[in-house]
């Protein structure tokens, strides 16, 4: 079974949390595995009889695995945990492959906002993350079909009104504007009223990353 992989920006706190959830699970399926041995009486078989039980242990294990029931590993918890964020959001179903002009692209989409931006929110660690690749694969495609209709949005927003005053500033100043020129270019911005930036903040909370429901599914393992 092939892996996905992603990098996710956390808070410090949420990587321990995540640690010590990974570390308990790791400590349950140390527990069930040891009493699976003892009720077969592994110990007292050895030969066909050995090997056979030892199969029965593995075939259950798997199945309580994929069933999240056990989950001894990093890649365990997180699968789990994000299948179940997925599930709580309504992002199961089936959806179209990403247009090929998308795929792979990096980062946020345009016009919205990380995580904590305005917030004491500071996600200054990364966990990196490897998921299954059919539910990597649907966890990309979620994110991108849900947000797409936001991000269209934005992207009509952003034609309309511009950079703002802040990004024209320090635009002007990255071509090497001097101070009061790059202020006047600052001054040239179209300002957005007040109902336009207030529809801005709306689809930025209407977009999902693949980061956010990753995010979600750490917290969830936390708890």
């Amino acid at each position: 079974m092939g892996m996905m992989q992603f990098v996710v920006a956390v808070e410090p706190s949420e990587r321990a949390a995540l640690d010590e959830a990974v570390e308990a699970g790791r400590r349950a399926e140390a527990q069930w595995l040891a009493k699976a041995r003892e009720d077969v009486g592994l110990k007292y078989l050895r030969g066909t009889a050995a090997r056979e039980a030892r199969a029965g242990i593995r075939i259950e294990q798997a199945k309580l695995r994929s069933k999240g029931t056990l989950a001894g590993t990093r890649e365990l918890v997180l699968a789990r945990e994000v299948r179940a964020v997925l599930k709580a959001r309504k992002m199961t179903r089936a959806y179209d492959p990403l247009p090929p002009s998308e795929a792979g692209a990096p980062g946020r989409p345009a016009g919205t906002r990380g995580p904590g931006l305005h917030s004491k929110t500071v996600l200054t660690d990364r966990v990196h993350v490897k998921l299954p690749s059919a539910l990597g694969d649907q966890l990309v495609r979620a994110c991108y079909w849900e947000s797409a209709p936001a991000v269209a949005a934005l992207r009509e927003w952003q034609a309309l009104w511009g950079d703002g005053v802040e990004v024209r500033i320090a635009q002007a100043r990255r071509d090497g504007a001097p101070g009061v020129l790059a202020f006047f270019a600052g001054l040239s911005a179209r300002r957005p009223t007040a109902d336009a930036l207030l529809r801005k903040r709306q689809l930025q909370q209407a977009v999902v990353t693949t980061g956010d429901i990753i995010r979600a599914a750490i917290s969830r393992a936390a708890r």
